[in-house]
């Protein structure tokens, strides 16, 4: 009997947060936080909104990139190069340590103001990457 090979979708937040640390502050942005959490001062979140199975070894995770700033400009600009890290990162073939096929965006930056966090500026954008499942 032959035994199918398991193929594991990878965690897009991990692998989302590890690339936007290694990228954004050569892009003009360090000091930020990064996480799937909110935290104080200028930060990140990233989540995973769902997504489907391209084909039998690639999924297409969506994406939720949430920037918080004291400064609406700041927030604007990282949301921006927020989304064009990853798409870059698409491009070169890996976000974090997972293998990706591309990246695009289905929201572009919007300015979104939290309720729950009325001293900083939010701006939201929403990403879909194709990525390799990784082996078991």
């Amino acid at each position: 009997m032959t035994v199918a090979e398991t193929l594991v979708p990878v965690d897009v937040e991990v692998e989302a947060i590890a690339e936007l640390k290694a990228r954004m502050p050569a892009l003009g942005f360090p000091g930020f936080g990064y996480g799937t959490r909110l935290s104080a001062g200028d930060h990140i979140r990233v989540n995973a909104m769902g997504g489907v199975t391209r084909d039998l070894v690639t999924d297409r995770p969506t994406i939720r990139l949430e920037v918080f700033s004291a400064s609406e400009g700041t927030a604007q600009r990282a949301c921006a190069f927020a989304v064009a890290a990853l798409q870059a990162a698409g491009r070169d073939g890996r976000i974090g340590d997972a293998v990706c096929y591309g990246v695009d965006v289905a929201a572009l930056p919007q300015n979104l103001p939290h309720p729950q966090v009325p001293d900083r500026f939010r701006f939201f954008a929403t990403l879909t990457a194709s990525l390799r499942r990784a082996t078991a």
